[in-house]
């Protein structure tokens, strides 16, 4: 172990300090047999290139980390019941006010930086600092995953003894599980299992077509200009000054994008021929609607959320927004949940069942569904298919007391038929129907008990 850190810091050293950004592969099996996940041989490639340079990626991921960072975040402790109830004013809910003070993060920075680096480059690695002395972390931060670079300490497949280096200029740190918390997709490539697998790595050859694609779009319109020319009709042929001096015009009015689609006179006897686009140049500009589809279909979203028109999955944009917060937001909302669940709840509460997640009730497109769910689970309990309590506890409301079968037998009956059968009832048991119990109570008739099942 002792040869494998040297040997690491003195590579560390001898590459400018920056391990992540080259190309591990002889390095990796030489140490610890596992390469990590790079995009074109460079990690910082993968969030330039494939998210920064790329307008159709940025989109995606863009509204993703929006939609997901508008979702409140509450604190609940389970109780004997089974139930969650809410808590306030915790010590992780002034972590959460203040995540970090010195950069003057926000919880949204936090969760922004959590999502931006697990959608682009499959891991996030959040660490939390602790004061001295003391175990509770009051403070976390989020590290580059282009700057982290993981060591498999035991080259072990069953119980890897994992290490994270983290090298950004002259800042260094080395991390291990119990003060960072590694955020990841699974990646089922042996080759570098400890590390995420990237969205954006699974699509490289579609998001290397969008950025070519509007590398040739700017093209076009940089070099086509104008949508025409103008020719000389007349029987005297343009001398040489002539030639240079409307060239020079032409050059002038119709070069670049500004001009595109304009057309440009001269005094002469002039005819005009139409430059249209080649088919090839119109397959080039609507190939940015299947790139775009290709995207969402890998980060779960529908294209129609895009402005993709012509894409018709879903009969209006409520249903194709449920679909989105179903396929995509709340899937990863339940992974983040996990992650800070296990990593800060544990910390803050070590002896308690306590956990983090975001709270979807007020987000109007899910609530139709919620809606159709009570109107069927109430259809359920008036036609005796499902107790009371059963339908709260369906509900997601506090379960309720055991309720008596026969009170329950006697509400489904008509008043004539229900008074008849309290009749024949002793003052014991009806003492005991209504919860009277046996003891010197005033007694009561049968038309008192029934009563309940009067309307109002």
């Amino acid at each position: 172990m002792g040869f494998v850190k040297n040997a690491r810091n003195f590579i560390i050293k001898s590459l400018g300090g920056n391990l992540a950004d080259h190309h591990p592969a002889n390095l990796f099996s030489t140490f610890s047999g596992f390469m990590p996940f790079n995009f074109n041989n460079n990690i910082s490639s993968q969030i330039s290139q494939g998210y920064s340079q790329n307008v159709d990626v940025y989109s995606i991921v863009k509204k993703i980390v929006d939609i997901s960072k508008s979702i409140p975040w509450i604190i609940e402790k389970k109780q004997s019941n089974g139930n969650y109830k809410e808590l306030k004013d915790t010590t992780l809910h002034e972590l959460m006010a203040a995540p970090n003070m010195a950069k003057a993060y926000t919880w949204d920075d936090i969760e922004e930086q959590i999502l931006l680096y697990l959608l682009i480059t499959g891991n996030t690695y959040l660490i939390g600092n602790t004061q001295f002395n003391s175990s509770l972390i009051e403070e976390v931060d989020i590290l580059p995953s282009q700057s982290v670079t993981i060591f498999n300490q035991n080259s072990s497949f069953f119980m890897p003894q994992l290490e994270y280096q983290f090298t950004f200029g002259s800042s260094q740190g080395l991390y291990t599980n119990d003060n960072l918390k590694h955020i990841k997709f699974f990646n089922p490539n042996l080759t570098n299992f400890v590390y995420g697998l990237s969205p954006i790595q699974v699509a490289a050859n579609v998001v290397q077509v969008g950025n070519e694609r509007w590398i040739a779009d700017a093209s076009i319109l940089g070099n086509k200009g104008a949508s025409g020319f103008i020719t000389d009709k007349s029987q005297l042929p343009m001398t040489q000054d002539e030639f240079d001096l409307i060239d020079s015009a032409l050059r002038d009015k119709i070069g670049g994008a500004n001009n595109f689609g304009k057309v440009v006179a001269t005094n002469k006897d002039l005819g005009y021929i139409q430059l249209g686009m080649s088919s090839a140049d119109m397959q080039l500009l609507e190939k940015g609607v299947v790139t775009t589809r290709t995207l969402c279909n890998v980060l779960g979203l529908d294209s129609s959320l895009l402005n993709d028109p012509e894409n018709k999955t879903y009969n209006n944009r409520v249903e194709a927004e449920k679909a989105m917060y179903t396929n995509c937001i709340i899937p990863l909302s339940d992974k983040l949940s996990e992650a800070l669940t296990g990593f800060l709840c544990k910390n803050h509460f070590p002896f308690e069942n306590v956990r983090m997640r975001q709270d979807f009730s007020g987000v109007k497109c899910l609530q139709s569904n919620n809606k159709e769910e009570a109107d069927r689970i109430a259809l359920l309990k008036d036609k005796g298919i499902i107790s009371a309590s059963t339908a709260a506890e369906m509900l997601g409301m506090p379960k309720l007391e055991q309720p008596n079968a026969t009170l329950e037998a006697l509400s489904g009956m008509s008043p004539l038929l229900a008074t008849q059968v309290i009749g024949q009832l002793t003052e014991d048991e009806i003492r005991e129907l209504v919860g009277l119990g046996h003891s010197d109570l005033p007694k009561v008739g049968a038309q008192a008990v029934s009563s309940f099942n009067q309307p109002a």
